[in-house]
């Protein structure tokens, strides 16, 4: 029985790698996708801050991504941010004329837009899945390759 040559051998590292490469660029799109529809950011800074970088993965053994955005982007998503401005106390003038009794602003009322931690959860889970499916394809055809082409049977 000969042994697969190294050119027949799936290669996982090569095909995680590559998945990995599609995963962060669709994850790019669907995250801007996100922040259009619902009308986040009026200079585009946001928008274009996107980028998604391989880190770790040489062995093949582990894989690491990195996926950097503007930390506004953050802010937006949790609901926060946009208080008094600089120099401004609670002993101002314009301060009463700002914020209610409690503290909250009167003119802005915040509310979170989700545009980005639903999405990370679907794109997390779903980059498992297709990692998953890469292992398991390969494992199949690694066993493939290895079992003898002709089966004899004797009695």
């Amino acid at each position: 029985m000969t042994q697969p040559t190294q050119e027949q051998r799936p290669d996982l590292a090569a095909e995680r790698h590559r998945m990995a490469l599609e995963w962060l660029r669709f994850s790019i799109e669907k995250f801007r996708a996100n922040i259009k529809k619902m009308k986040i950011g009026s200079t585009g800074q946001l928008y274009e801050s996107f980028l998604g970088t391989l880190v770790g993965g040489a062995a093949g053994d582990e894989l690491k991504l990195r996926l950097v955005y503007a930390v506004q982007g953050m802010y937006v998503d949790m609901g926060v941010g946009r208080g008094m401005g600089a120099g401004q106390t609670k002993g101002s003038r314009d301060y009463n004329r700002l914020r209610n009794e409690k503290g909250k602003l009167r003119r802005h009322e915040r509310k979170a837009k989700r545009w980005q931690s639903k999405q990370l959860a679907r794109e997390q889970h779903r980059l498992g899945e297709l990692m998953s499916d890469i292992s398991g394809r390969t494992l199949i055809a690694s066993v493939s390759m290895g079992l003898p082409k002709t089966v004899e049977i004797n009695l």
